[in-house]
C-alpha cells in the first residue's frame, strides 16, 4: 500500500500564528505550539474532512474519464 506524503501536509506554529493574526488574536510561540498539537489531536475529524474531499475527487476523476 502506498502512502501520500506531501509538503502541504506540514504545519508549524508559524502557521498557527498567521491564522491567529488574521483573527486579531495574539498568541505566544508556546501557545501556538499548544494550538497546533490540539488541532491535530482530533485526527478523526481531519481524516473525515480529507475523506470527503477524496470522494469528490473520485467523482470528478470518473466524470473526466467518461467525458473523453
Amino acid at each position: 500500500m502506498k502512502y501520500y506524503e506531501g509538503s502541504e501536509l506540514k504545519w508549524s506554529a508559524e502557521d498557527v500564528l498567521v491564522r491567529a493574526k488574521e483573527l486579531d488574536v495574539e498568541l505566544t510561540e508556546g501557545e501556538a505550539e499548544i494550538v497546533l498539537i490540539a488541532t491535530f489531536d482530533d485526527n478523526e475529524y481531519i481524516m473525515e474532512m480529507i475523506g470527503d474531499v477524496m470522494k469528490g475527487t473520485i467523482l470528478e476523476y470518473k466524470h473526466q474519464i467518461k467525458s473523453k
